[in-house]
């Protein structure tokens, strides 16, 4: 994996903390967010947003880790791993930055963290990814970081609205070399 040293990247992955509620709130209250992310939070109160963020990081199967700007150690979103399938060694990920964060070119780097966390700290040899088909801006981003498209979900997501959306299929496998 191609990725940025140490020392010059500009976010980090860390554990959830309870200073981060705020940012996370924004993003789960976010009808548009939560829709490229293919979720329909039914309540979105302090208590049911709470209740996520415990869930979330509550996954012994799986992951999921705080987008921290690395200067500030500020929250700008989240990236998880799910649905791990342990003997099979795969499982499903994704990312979400909070409005303020996006189009500064973080996404790139944000997803080099999440392929090392799926390959080193999870062990998986696949990560896979639903994403929107008119998601165009993380399709580009997946793309770039090795992800290719497998398959397309038509008519597989329905947002608040009713509205119907066509979901991709990416997979990203990992090699011995990337260790």
């Amino acid at each position: 994996m191609s990725e940025t040293p140490a020392k010059e990247r500009r976010i980090i992955l860390r554990q959830a903390e309870d200073d981060d509620f705020a940012s996370l709130a924004e993003i789960r209250r976010d009808p548009s967010t939560q829709s490229m992310l293919m979720t329909v939070a039914d309540t979105v109160d302090d208590e049911a947003v709470r209740s996520w963020i415990a869930r979330r990081c509550g996954d012994v199967d799986g992951a999921f880790r705080i987008i921290a700007d690395a200067a500030s150690d500020c929250s700008l979103g989240f990236v998880q791993i799910s649905q791990v399938h342990r003997r099979n060694r795969h499982g499903y990920g994704g990312l979400a930055l909070c409005p303020g964060a996006r189009g500064r070119g973080l996404g790139h780097e944000t997803v080099h963290l999440l392929l090392s966390l799926a390959f080193e700290e999870l062990g998986l040899d696949k990560l896979m990814l639903e994403v929107r088909e008119d998601n165009v801006v993380a399709l580009g981003i997946y793309r770039a970081a090795g992800f290719r498209h497998v398959g397309r979900l038509e008519k597989h997501f329905r947002d608040q609205d009713g509205q119907m959306y066509d979901v991709l299929l990416l997979e990203r496998l990992f090699t011995a070399q990337q260790s």
